[in-house]
């Protein structure tokens, strides 16, 4: 086991500034919130693409399907 050799530092009272656990959550959920806000504008992108490519896509296929069992119905 590794022992520390660093001694700790005495500092004055005005200097220390405590933590509450409250702020350290508040902290912590400002910071995910900020990183799940920088997610939305790609996923919204992202599902821009996918609606504009099922758009094009589906109406073709529906097209597509129709021309082949039209050509086996004659």
């Amino acid at each position: 086991m590794k022992t520390s050799k660093a001694h700790p530092i005495m500092t004055a009272p005005s200097e220390v500034t405590a933590v509450t656990p409250g702020q350290r959550l508040r902290a912590v959920a400002a910071h995910r919130a900020e990183e799940i806000l920088a997610e939305v504008a790609p996923t919204l992108k992202r599902l821009r693409t996918l609606f504009l490519v099922l758009t094009i896509s589906i109406p073709l296929f529906m097209v597509g399907l129709v021309e082949v069992l039209w050509h086996f119905a004659h």
